[in-house]
């Protein structure tokens, strides 16, 4: 039983929504207007270069493509059938609504905005930069797993604990494209943002449809 109200969760939601909204279009604005943001663009290439090693790059590289998209979404899929095996039905199509929502917005965002990736990366690829799709798919699919498996795990500290851990996987996806420098740091920026606001718009549109219908939640003892 979640032991917040619907409406508590609703307005946490709306302002997730809002701040990740209002983040993403000072990106997009910053970048369609001037090179304003560019420096910081920079800056963080700069940081992050010197961390370069043999073992480290194979690491991330390792990281990188366990939290691909493609992987995200198998991952996700499987973690959905499990909700839908525990007759969890709404948090199984909330989950899955809320992936998809993410890897719909990056690829439209890649298409319109079409910028190149940075010239010193460890690694080829021919897709266009802005924004970072692991960034966007890995911060919606580890917002969506904390909140959806929360009421999986029995003490408060197991319940943290399992929160941390979404946060620390999805910051170290993140990094890993910083790493391999396939992406400039707003192109990263960006993604979280569209990330959060992907997960809290599909979970404020769930919560004020779907929540009074209760063939639609859980059934499970």
């Amino acid at each position: 039983m979640n032991p917040f109200p619907n409406w508590a969760r609703n307005i946490l939601f709306l302002l997730v929504c809002i701040l990740s909204g209002l983040a993403l279009v000072i990106i997009i604005n910053g970048l369609t207007t001037g090179t304003e943001l560019t420096p910081f663009n920079t800056a963080v290439e700069h940081l992050v270069t010197p961390f370069r090693h043999g073992w480290l790059t194979k690491v991330m590289l390792f990281t990188t493509n366990l939290g691909s998209p493609t992987a995200l979404l198998f991952f996700g899929i499987l973690l959905a059938i499990y909700l839908l095996l525990n007759k969890d039905t709404y948090d199984a199509l909330l989950y899955v609504v809320s992936i998809l929502v993410s890897i719909i917005s990056f690829i439209v965002l890649k298409n319109m905005f079409v910028i190149a990736r940075p010239d010193q990366a460890l690694t080829t690829l021919s897709t266009w930069s802005f924004p970072s799709g692991h960034a966007t798919v890995a911060t919606a699919f580890f917002f969506a797993t904390a909140y959806s498996f929360w009421d999986h795990f029995k003490t408060f500290m197991s319940k943290i604990t399992f929160v941390i851990f979404c946060i620390v996987s999805a910051t170290l996806i993140c990094f890993s494209r910083l790493y391999l420098g396939v992406h400039w740091a707003l192109d990263v920026l960006a993604g979280v943002a569209l990330g959060l606001l992907s997960v809290s718009f599909t979970l404020l549109i769930f919560n004020i449809f779907l929540e009074e219908r209760t063939w639609w939640r859980r059934r499970r003892v």
